[in-house]
């Protein structure tokens, strides 16, 4: 991968030969700037430079995660500040009532998404639900999205689904052990809890996309050589997506058809192996279908079979055609559903293990409203508080997306007083903002207790703008109650199922990845042991 791509601060100084191509934009900015308005702008950090403002400072060779970097920011210089990334203006919000004012307030002014290279070139040219622009085509994808797929209903029938991968997945753990006659006599199994989490989450969401079961025992060959390509597909969207673009920072054509980094290169070939996966889930679907003289309305099998139903007689064609907006659908499903989850599934489990009590009182817990001679349901969740808590807790302390996927405005705009132009890029730190010592008493410290006393009533549904993990407002993630499920289930499962310690038993390390979403540097590697009777296993 390094072969074709720069590091951050050789593209940076490849950029600076060649300031002259671009300056002229510069003084075309300064010289259109309106005259000083009213209401003073935000500060804005020092360092910056003409036409390449601030990105030396954010080129990522200190080996810094960017939220920790932008929180260091805000202490220094307030919960509302700029820089600029090259062209673009950066505006950095962290408290809660700087992020009401950018996602209530100002909801609809910030609605909008910045353009991305990759969003061109492997987003179906922006077409992914969560890269869309605001408008037409955005609120009916949204709106067949939450409807068809995550909304009550749509998921009460899909439950069934849900519980058998976890299911699944928990036969499968349990089927490194050695046959005995007593789960008391098997020894502990390391595992690499990462993966398995990893496999369930990606699993699961493709399975609820285009009916496939990724990673199961009985895959046939060509579906797990189709499944490998597709995970590494999908991580390479998601290693772009974190790197420096030069053409994001100057959206200069020049810098798009000379493609100085080798970026170009790398998303067409990533966009290949991607959208060969999704045709064929198309394909498939479209042939089952032309097999079947009738599609009863409502009884689609996956979401896809959803889609070509409802699309049978429109193209959207303001923006995209039928198959396009398939396949682009799809993708911004999988990628949320399947990423983000299993960061967030890997973050609770790591935190419990570097809290043995806390993990332990969880099982009591389930012990005592569950049992341990039947399987946690869904029905059961409401009675398990603590368990929850835990949820919330690691939400606040890891949220999978410190920083909110950005915002653009599309007018000026007031936030606390600022004056903030029309297309300034918004960043809201969920990482600073759930760790104000203003509102979390001991911020840095893992206490599930808070949400059963003074935070008793905070949820992540993106009301209350002390705790936003899933964002708020109208772009906020419209997979909420699927990921509480997900995350719920599977975790229950793991908790009930089997007792956890580290090799060394040692604390793991809780080191931050680089990036806009909070990836655990290391994976868990884990001994586990059974904990119910063996034919509690036998699904």
């Amino acid at each position: 991968m390094e072969d074709h791509i720069f590091s951050h601060f050789n593209a940076i100084l490849l950029f600076i030969s060649l300031t002259l191509f671009s300056i002229f934009i510069w003084k075309i900015t300064k010289t259109c700037k309106h005259s000083k308005p009213q209401h003073p702008f935000p500060p804005e950090i020092s360092g910056g430079w003409p036409v390449i403002g601030h990105l030396l400072q954010f080129s990522g060779n200190d080996n810094v995660p960017l939220s920790r970097k932008l929180t260091f920011l805000a202490d220094k210089y307030g919960p509302v500040f700029t820089f600029r990334l090259g062209l673009p203006r950066i505006l950095v919000v962290s408290s809660y009532d700087a992020v009401r004012d950018c996602l209530n307030t100002n909801d609809k002014v910030f609605s909008d998404r910045p353009a991305s290279l990759a969003g061109e070139y492997i987003g179906y040219n922006n077409a992914m639900l969560f890269l869309a622009s605001y408008g037409t085509y955005w609120r009916k994808i949204r709106k067949i999205v939450i409807k068809e797929v995550l909304s009550s209903s749509r998921l009460e029938k899909l439950k069934n689904v849900r519980v058998s991968e976890v299911q699944m997945s928990i036969k499968e753990l349990y089927s490194l052990f050695p046959v005995t006659r007593d789960n008391l006599d098997n020894p502990v199994v390391k595992v690499n809890l990462t993966n398995w989490i990893e496999k369930l989450t990606l699993s699961l969401i493709v399975k609820m996309i285009a009916g496939k079961s990724y990673g199961r025992l009985n895959e046939r060959v060509e579906d797990e050589e189709e499944a490998e390509r597709f995970k590494k597909a999908l991580k390479d969207f998601m290693y772009i997506s974190m790197e420096f673009v030069l053409w994001d920072a100057f959206p200069i054509p020049l810098f798009k058809w000379i493609d100085f980094q080798g970026h170009v290169k790398f998303m067409k070939r990533t966009f290949k192996d991607i959208d060969c996966v999704l045709q064929n889930w198309l394909d498939e679907h479209v042939k089952k279908r032309e097999s079947v003289d009738v599609v009863v309305a409502g009884n689609e099998q996956d979401f896809i079979d959803v889609m070509l139903s409802m699309m049978s007689h429109e193209d959207f064609a303001d923006s995209y055609t039928r198959e396009t907006t398939i396949k682009a659908t799809a993708l911004s499903m999988v990628l949320d559903a399947s990423d983000t989850t299993a960061i967030h599934l890997n973050w609770v489990m790591a935190t419990l293990l570097n809290h043995r009590d806390v993990m332990k009182k969880v099982q009591e817990e389930l012990d005592t409203k569950v049992g341990r001679n039947r399987w946690i349901e869904e029905s059961d969740m409401t009675n398990l508080v603590y368990f929850q808590a835990v949820v919330k807790e690691t939400l606040r302390l890891y949220p999978p997306a410190p920083l909110l996927v950005p915002h653009e405005s599309v007018e000026d705009c007031f936030v606390q007083g600022y004056h903030i132009p029309k297309g300034t890029r918004l960043w809201v730190n969920t990482m600073k903002l759930q760790r104000d010592p203003k509102i979390w008493s001991n911020p840095d410290t893992f206490d599930p207790e808070r949400f059963l006393t003074s935070q008793v009533g905070v949820d992540v549904r993106g009301q209350q703008y002390e705790f936003i993990p899933f964002g708020s407002g109208r772009r906020s993630c419209p997979g909420i109650t699927y990921a509480t499920q997900v995350t719920h289930l599977a975790i229950a499962h793991l908790l009930q199922g089997f007792d956890f310690s580290t090799p060394s038993n040692q604390p793991l390390d809780m080191k931050e990845g680089l990036g806009m979403t909070m990836r655990k540097v290391n994976p868990i590697e884990v001994l586990i042991m059974p904990r119910l009777p063996s034919v509690l296993y036998k699904f």
